[in-house]
């Protein structure tokens, strides 16, 4: 290491070159303390301070008890359609989530129209909570054509993300999403549902999500969700770049 930069400095550096290079990628966990430790010859201290002033830049994001990740590169803001599950892990929370329901039936009329299915076109509807750090933040009814989908159901919502089946298993190219938000206390079923014991405001966001299908950009989800905003912030990020 140079005579003339500190070892910690040296070390900021070199993680910082391989963020930027995207040899290190978005969202992908750090070697350990233990390891970048052997790997530069210095203390804890020394690696923590570097890793410490990356936190503190917005290059990088601590989840406790699972290690140090890297921050979504600003490019790639602009480029992603951000799951709530990515949006709990971005503020730096344990993501978890709960299936209340699943069922596939007829589209009803608003969903025909929004969706551009015809009437007796089927549904996937799938009802999630979420939680961060093992806190309920979020309710979620999502509404998909069941012909983009087939096999859904063979998905255990409790444990997978939607987004990521979407992405992984369908190969799903999200485009855009239409979002309607407001601010509203909720009715007592959903207040119920988020283990309210007494009304709080709420963020309700009624949105459509758009994919590239067939080189053209047609509906495949319709949403609606109820944030709690002390547990979960909310930022408006939805348009990628193609």
């Amino acid at each position: 290491m140079g005579n003339n930069v500190s070892k910690y400095e040296v070390i900021k550096r070199e993680l910082l070159q391989k963020i930027e290079s995207m040899e290190y990628k978005s969202n992908q966990v750090l070697p350990s303390e233990s390891e970048l430790c052997e790997k530069y010859q210095v203390s804890r201290i020394t690696v923590r301070r570097a890793v410490d002033e990356l936190v503190k830049e917005n290059k990088l994001y601590k989840i406790k008890g699972k290690g140090c990740f890297v921050r979504e590169h600003s490019v790639e803001n602009l480029s992603r359609i951000h799951s709530f599950t990515e949006a709990i892990v971005h503020e730096g929370k344990k993501p978890g989530r709960e299936q209340l329901y699943f069922s596939r039936e007829k589209a009803g009329e608003e969903e025909s129209k929004l969706l551009e299915l015809a009437p007796e076109d089927e549904v996937y509807r799938l009802r999630c909570l979420y939680l961060a750090d093992e806190n309920v933040c979020c309710v979620n009814a999502a509404v998909l054509p069941a012909a983009m989908f087939p096999k859904l159901e063979a998905f255990n919502f409790n444990v997978c993300s939607l987004y990521d089946v979407l992405k992984s298993f369908y190969a799903l190219n999200i485009s855009r999403v239409k979002q309607n938000i407001i601010a509203t206390m909720g009715d007592e079923e959903i207040q119920k549902t988020l283990g309210l014991k007494e009304a709080k405001p709420l963020l309700k966001i009624h949105a459509t999500s758009y994919c590239l299908h067939e080189n053209q950009e047609k509906p495949f989800e319709v949403y609606e969700s109820y944030i709690l905003t002390d547990i979960l912030s909310y930022t408006v990020e939805k348009y990628n770049i193609m």
